[in-house]
């Protein structure tokens, strides 16, 4: 369900940022907007120093250099969310016998069902509210990213490659990476969790990527370019933790 609840999650910040007010006015450091003038404006800043500093006035180069600063901030907690997966995959079992015992739809029955099922996740480790987490604080990110490119005329009138960072990819590449990277980090992340929430497993997989693809193709490519990014890093951070854990239960079992 958690899974589900993401791909639902991720539609409506899609709306959202597509419908987004006011994304035509121009930032500047005296805007009276608190998100503008403390999140957009300072991110924005640092974007553009990066670039025009280290890279050459590259601000392609940059929006991947802090999405990867980004991740590196964000990676504790998706140890956290990697251990507490693995922790539920752990306890499907007892909690499969748990929904088994519980099979009356009387609202006491329930309710006895789910302090069960709450008492056996706390004290395996696993809670349910991480699932989401991670995805909760990246929003705020992403949002702030979108409206940076939209915003700032520096990054939005810059070029890397073929792209105009403020523009769709004219020739749907980008869109088209970033939906198999995501399909790819998708199947590299429930990899290890076969045999949980199946069924909602393989429609993430499904939808995830291709509401990418649409949002891709109308998005900036700044922020496809920032998408692709954090979708390869997690693909790499994923085959670390894979690893990581594997040696450490394979030692646990010596």
């Amino acid at each position: 369900m958690l899974k589900h609840k993401k791909t639902i999650l991720l539609i409506l910040v899609s709306i959202f940022l597509l419908a987004g007010c006011d994304t035509t006015n121009v930032i500047q450091g005296s805007h009276t907007s608190l998100w503008d003038q403390y999140l957009i404006y300072p991110f924005s800043l640092l974007i553009l120093f990066i670039g025009n500093t280290w890279l050459h006035q590259s601000i392609g180069f940059s929006i991947m250099l802090v999405t990867i600063g980004v991740r590196i901030l964000l990676a504790p907690l998706n140890v956290l969310q990697y251990k507490n997966q693995l922790n539920t995959k752990r306890i499907q079992p007892q909690l499969q016998k748990l929904k088994e015992k519980y099979t009356a739809k009387d609202p006491e029955i329930q309710q006895q069902y789910q302090r069960e099922m709450m008492e056996l996740l706390k004290e395996n480790g696993a809670n349910p509210i991480m699932g989401c987490l991670p995805l909760l604080i990246q929003l705020p990110v992403f949002s702030i990213v979108y409206y940076a490119i939209r915003r700032i005329d520096e990054i939005s009138s810059s070029s890397f490659l073929w792209l105009d960072l403020g523009h769709a990819d004219p020739y749907f590449i980008l869109p088209i990476v970033a939906a198999l990277a995501t399909y790819l980090q998708s199947r590299i992340m429930q990899s290890d969790l076969e045999g949980m929430n199946q069924s909602y497993g393989r429609l993430s997989q499904i939808l995830s990527p291709i509401m990418v693809l649409s949002f891709g193709l109308f998005s900036p490519s700044g922020l496809v370019l920032y998408w692709i990014t954090g979708s390869l890093f997690m693909i790499l951070q994923s085959l670390v933790l894979k690893k990581f854990f594997k040696e450490k239960l394979m030692l646990k079992v010596k």
